[in-house]
C-alpha cells in the first residue's frame, strides 16, 4: 500500500527539489549580504561627506560612488562564487543519494563531496542507508518466498475485503471456478450460502472451520471442501479451501471395499460349511451324494483361490508393483490367442465369437503379453457371462492414429449410461441381482489397471439396457523402423 504525501509537506529533504529550494535560498541570503554591505558603504559615504569641504563634493562624490559601486559588484561576484561552492557538493551528494549509488561509497568518498561540518550526518545517513538495503533484501527474499509459496500450493485461497469482494486469490483457486476473481463478490463466484455465512460469522479473533458440501457446474461433480475462514486487520477475511473430495472418496472405497469383500466371501463360506456339516452327518459314506458334496466343495475353494489371487493382484497394481515384462508383440496375435481359449466356452453358451483383425504390419505394440492376454480374457469372459444364448461377440485390433486399439463388443444385457463410468470399480455391479455367482466383480479393476501400467487407456461403451457393450482398449503404437 502506497500513502501520498500531502503536499503541504513541501519539498522532501534528500531529493533535487529539496536541493533547488536550498539553492534559490542560498543566493537569496547572498544577495541579501550584498545589499547590506552597499547600504553600508553607502552610508559611510554620505557620513563622509560631513567631513569633506563642500568645494570638494564635485570631485569626491563622483569618485566615492564609483568605488562603491566596484566594491559592491566584486562583492557580489565573491559572493555568489562563494555560495555556489558551498551548494556544489550537496548537489553532488543528493544526485548521489536520488541514483542509490551511496550505498557503494566509502564514508571517505561522501565526506569529500561536501563540507567536512556535514561530516557526523553523512556517517549517519551511510549507517542507515546501509541498514536500510540490508532490511529491504531480507524483505524482498521473504516476499519472493511467500509469493512461491502462495502462487504453487494447492489450496485455494481467498482474501476477502470489509464488503466481501476477493481482493486477492491464488492460481488454485482460480483453476477452481475457471475464471478472474479478483474484485467479484464471494456470493457471486461461489453460489453457496453456507460459505458466505461462514465468512460472515468469522469473528475478530477466532478462526472457524467447516466441511462444505459443493454442486453445480463449477465443480462438474459433488465435492467436499474443507474451508477454514480466519481474521485479518481492516476487517478483512482470509479463507482457505482444502479440496478432500478424493480422501472422501478413498474412504467410501475403503468401506465398500470391506463391505463387499465379506458379502463375497460369505457365499462360498457359508456354502463350505454346509457341505462339511452334511459330509460330517453321514453323506460321506452315501456312492451317490458323498463325491457330488465334494465336487462342490472342490468348486467352492477354487471360487475363493481365484477371488484371493485377484486380490493379490489388485494390490500389486494398485501399489504400482506389477512386475510387467515388455516386449515388441503384435495386438492381432494377441487378439486371436485369447480368442482362441474361449472358444469352446463360447460354443457351449451357443454364442458366435469373430474375429476382426487387418492384414497389415501397423499393429505392434511393446507389451506384456500374458498380462494383456488377463485383459482380454477379462473382458471376453464378462461377454460370454452376459449375451444370452444366440447372441454374437466380437474381437479385434486396429490402428487408431498413433495408438493401437483393441476392442470386445457383444449383444448382451448393455449397461446403463449412468453405470459406464463405474463398471472399473471393484465389486462393482451394475445390478447384483443379474449378476449374482458371475464371479469376483475383480476383472474389469484389475484390467484397468493391466492396461494403466501399459501407459494405455481403457473405457467402456454401451446405449443402454439389452443394447449390446463394447470394451475398448487403447496402446500406445511402436514406432515404425
Amino acid at each position: 500500500m502506497y500513502l501520498a504525501r500531502p503536499a503541504s509537506y513541501g519539498p522532501r529533504p534528500g531529493s533535487v527539489q529539496w536541493v533547488t529550494v536550498h539553492d534559490r535560498v542560498t543566493r537569496h541570503l547572498a544577495w541579501l549580504t550584498v545589499l547590506l554591505v552597499g547600504g553600508t558603504a553607502l552610508a559611510l559615504l554620505l557620513v563622509s561627506l560631513a567631513f569633506v569641504p563642500v568645494e570638494r563634493w564635485e570631485s569626491y562624490v563622483p569618485v566615492g560612488a564609483i568605488v562603491a559601486a566596484l566594491g559592491l559588484i566584486l562583492a557580489g561576484i565573491a559572493v555568489e562564487a562563494a555560495g555556489e561552492r558551498l551548494v556544489r557538493p550537496m548537489r553532488r551528494l543528493v544526485r548521489s543519494i536520488e541514483e542509490d549509488a551511496i550505498g557503494g561509497q566509502t564514508l571517505h568518498e561522501l565526506v569529500r563531496q561536501a563540507p567536512s561540518e556535514m561530516a557526523p550526518l553523512l556517517y549517519g545517513l551511510h549507517v542507515t542507508h546501509a541498514r536500510l538495503r540490508r532490511t529491504v533484501g531480507e524483505l524482498e527474499q521473504e516476499r519472493a518466498e511467500m509469493s512461491a509459496l502462495f502462487e504453487h500450493m494447492a489450496d485455494s485461497v481467498l482474501v476477502l475485503d470489509s464488503d466481501e469482494r476477493i481482493v486477492l486469490s491464488n492460481p488454485a483457486a482460480e483453476r477452481v471456478w475457471n475464471r478472474a476473481l479478483v474484485g467479484r463478490s464471494l456470493a457471486e463466484v461461489t453460489r453457496d450460502a453456507e460459505l458466505v455465512d461462514l465468512a460472515r460469522s468469522v469473528s475478530d479473533s477466532d478462526t472457524e472451520m467447516r466441511l462444505i458440501e459443493f454442486f453445480g457446474r463449477d465443480f462438474g461433480e459433488r465435492r467436499w471442501v474443507q474451508a477454514v475462514a480466519t481474521p485479518l486487520p481492516e476487517h478483512r477475511r482470509l479463507l482457505v479451501l482444502q479440496d478432500i473430495s478424493e480422501l472422501r472418496r478413498a474412504e467410501a472405497a475403503r468401506r465398500d471395499f470391506v463391505a463387499n469383500v465379506s458379502h463375497e466371501l460369505r457365499t462360498p463360506v457359508a456354502a463350505l460349511k454346509a457341505l462339511v456339516e452334511t459330509l460330517e452327518q453321514g453323506a460321506i459314506d452315501d456312492p451317490v451324494e458323498g463325491p457330488r458334496f465334494l465336487h462342490r466343495m472342490h468348486v467352492e475353494v477354487d471360487g475363493l483361490a481365484q477371488m484371493v489371487a485377484e486380490l493379490l493382484d489388485l494390490a500389486r497394481a494398485e501399489a504400482g508393483r506389477l512386475e510387467l515384462r515388455l516386449a515388441p508383440c503384435r495386438a492381432d496375435d494377441l487378439v486371436r490367442e485369447a480368442a482362441a481359449r474361449v472358444v469352446p466356452t463360447a460354443k457351449q453358451a451357443e454364442l458366435q465369437l469373430d474375429i476382426v483383425t487387418p492384414d497389415d504390419d501397423e499393429l505392434w505394440v511393446c507389451a506384456d503379453s500374458r498380462r494383456m492376454g488377463q485383459v482380454l480374457a477379462n473382458l471376453l469372459g464378462n461377454a460370454i457371462k452376459f449375451t444370452p444364448s444366440g447372441g454374437r461377440i466380437e474381437i479385434g485390433a486396429r490402428r487408431h492414429d498413433e495408438n493401437v486399439e483393441l476392442w470386445v463388443s457383444d449383444t448382451g444385457v448393455g449397461i446403463e449410461p449412468e453405470h459406464l463410468s463405474r463398471v472399473f470399480e471393484r465389486f462393482y455391479k451394475t445390478d447384483p441381482s443379474r449378476a449374482a455367482g458371475t464371479g469376483t466383480g475383480l476383472g474389469l479393476a484389475i484390467a484397468k489397471h493391466l492396461v494403466l501400467a501399459h501407459d494405455g487407456q481403457i473405457w467402456a461403451e454401451s446405449a443402454g439396457y439389452g443394447r449390446g457393450t463394447t470394451f475398448h482398449v487403447s496402446l500406445p503404437a511402436l514406432p515404425e523402423s
